[in-house]
């Protein structure tokens, strides 16, 4: 049975600063959202008396920040998502595990009657398959091209 050893150890998994990360990252992103709003209130209140092209200039940099505040906040959501996802990934696997030490507990414990029905059966000399599992589906937005001023 020495195929079997990996089931032995639990799935290394910090289960708790998991959930507080995916947790900090949803809220991060709901402070940014909700900075937004009134910062573009405070920024309009400046440009009512600025004229020409340091008025455009700005406008533009707050538009920029603006946009780049939605991104932060959307990749910090996505962020979150895929530690929620790993964090299940791994529990999964955990089952797995404790499944196969539940069927390799019972093979040990059977009765020699047992052993030989499973002979001629066919049955119990593996281990039952995991269901199969889901693969990661991380994706990265591309890049958005262009400079600051």
């Amino acid at each position: 049975m020495a195929e079997m050893e990996a089931i032995e150890d639990d799935v290394r998994f910090a289960w708790a600063a998991a959930e507080r990360l995916a947790a900090e990252f949803q809220a991060t992103a709901a402070i940014l959202e909700g900075q937004v709003s009134q910062r573009n209130t405070i920024a309009g209140e400046a440009k009512r008396e600025w004229r020409g092209v340091y008025a455009e200039q700005f406008t533009r940099r707050l538009r920029t920040c603006t946009s780049d505040t939605q991104r932060l906040a959307e990749a910090m959501r996505a962020a979150a998502n895929q530690v929620d996802e790993l964090a299940g990934l791994a529990r999964e696997e955990q089952n797995n595990r404790k499944r196969a030490r539940e069927w390799a507990a019972r093979e040990k414990n059977e009765g020699f009657l047992e052993k030989v029905e499973e002979l001629f059966t066919g049955e119990g000399d593996k281990p039952p398959a995991p269901p199969p599992g889901k693969q990661p589906h991380f994706t990265a937005p591309a890049p958005v091209a262009g400079g600051r001023e």
